[in-house]
């Protein structure tokens, strides 16, 4: 699993991904020559000619896929830039990875700074690109101001529940028209299937929006957004869906929400995803499989809820095996084998997702390509190969994968 990449591996696959580079980087963006199109809009049939796959070139994702559901990637303000080329030739829809959450956007009260966020928006829409908003309401990355009173004191239900709403009113007031879907609450179930608290074990792990209000922040945030913009769709967003105990508790929290008339229109699976599933019962990854994953779309689309894969990527690492630094992969370490089996999975799970192109209404990776992703941001330095593109921006064997069919 860990041997070094011989002479002849190395030689083979950097011949490959030469190849599939020099392809790639002889095609121009899709969107250099052509007016802009609407957020989402399709593609002409001119257009969508010139995005077959040839012998010279690879398909564009996002045209593969044209017929099933959007394919989204999350940017920060450098990465859209420096990654325009893959963006542009092969996504049709971003998230903003950090730049519309409410730290970012009103750091201090009464406060907002849609910089960042307005010109990432702007450039979408200028490449017809559509625009998710992610997240309204999270236990992470909210200012501690939110929480207390002048005199450093929680802040009232009352209090807390009017910050709540004037920060949504702005917000979404403010991307009305531009943004066609937020994640409005993020992560509010634990593992277990228990409501994520004020009282968690790992302070990180800790809602300081539940310690007040309790739940009822939840159906209000949605009711907030819903009065700022009644066009755009309202989505929970949630990591770990596959667990039993915890998709069945969002399954249970969402059936009121809709039961008590609150305005849920889809629930967003993370999908932060794993080469293969854990082999520890009692670890979350026990449960990655397809089948679970499969149960749980065919369960919250039931309830007439558009289901979106939000936060896709496909890390190296197992979960419930402890790693040690020098089993830290590398480029080196990434053998093909290690490629072909990472294309095998998302491949797996890409069959899924266009089975079930019905219920499914966008596929979002978390990241562009593999020089840029948040599994390597970790304080160990372990870095991780998750997306569809390598480090230099070439199409792995996983993007072949996902696009043969």
């Amino acid at each position: 699993m860990f041997r070094s990449m011989s002479p002849i591996d190395r030689s083979a696959y950097g011949v490959t991904a030469a190849l599939l580079s020099l392809a790639f980087a002889c095609t121009p963006s899709s969107g250099a020559a052509e007016a802009p199109r609407e957020p989402g809009s399709p593609a002409s049939a001119d257009q969508g000619t010139a995005e077959q796959a040839t012998a010279e070139q690879p398909v564009s994702l996002s045209a593969k896929y044209a017929q099933y559901f959007p394919i989204g990637a999350a940017v920060d303000p450098g990465s859209y830039q420096t990654h325009a080329a893959l963006l542009e030739r092969h996504f049709n829809s971003i998230t903003t990875e950090n730049e519309m959450k409410f730290e970012s956007l009103q750091k201090t009260e009464g406060v907002f700074d849609y910089t960042a966020a307005d010109t990432m928006v702007a450039y979408a829409r200028s490449h017809g690109m559509k625009v998710r908003g992610h997240a309204l309401v999270w236990h992470r990355q909210t200012p501690d101001w939110v929480f207390k009173d002048g005199s450093g004191a929680p802040v009232s239900k009352a209090g807390l529940l009017s910050r709540l709403k004037s920060h949504i009113d702005h917000v979404v007031g403010h991307f009305k028209g531009s943004v066609y879907a937020w994640d409005v609450v993020n992560e509010a179930i634990m593992d277990d299937g228990k409501y994520r608290t004020a009282n968690e074990a790992e302070a990180d792990q800790r809602s300081p929006w539940h310690g007040i209000l309790g739940t009822s922040y939840i159906a209000e945030a949605f009711k907030y957004a819903h009065a700022a913009d009644p066009d755009a769709k309202l989505f929970y967003n949630e990591y770990r869906n596959y667990i039993p105990e915890k998709r069945q508790a969002v399954y249970e929290m969402l059936k009121q929400l809709l039961a008590d008339g609150v305005p849920v229109h889809g629930v967003g699976l993370q999908c932060h995803l794993s080469i293969e599933p854990s082999q520890v019962q009692g670890n979350h990854g026990y449960y990655q499989t397809v089948k679970e994953l499969e149960t749980t779309i065919e369960l919250y689309s039931s309830l007439g809820l558009d289901v979106q894969v939000t936060e896709l990527d496909l890390s190296l690492y197992v979960p419930g095996i402890k790693y040690t630094p020098d089993q830290y992969y590398t480029t080196a370490t990434f053998t093909p084998e290690l490629a072909a089996k990472q294309a095998a999975r998302y491949g797996e799970f890409f069959e899924l997702f266009r089975k079930h192109r019905s219920q499914i209404t966008g596929v979002t990776f978390w990241g562009i390509a593999d020089d840029n992703t948040w599994l390597s941001e970790f304080s160990s330095g372990r870095k991780d190969f998750p997306l569809l593109f390598d480090a230099e921006h070439r199409p792995k064997p996983a993007f072949e994968r996902v696009t043969t069919f």
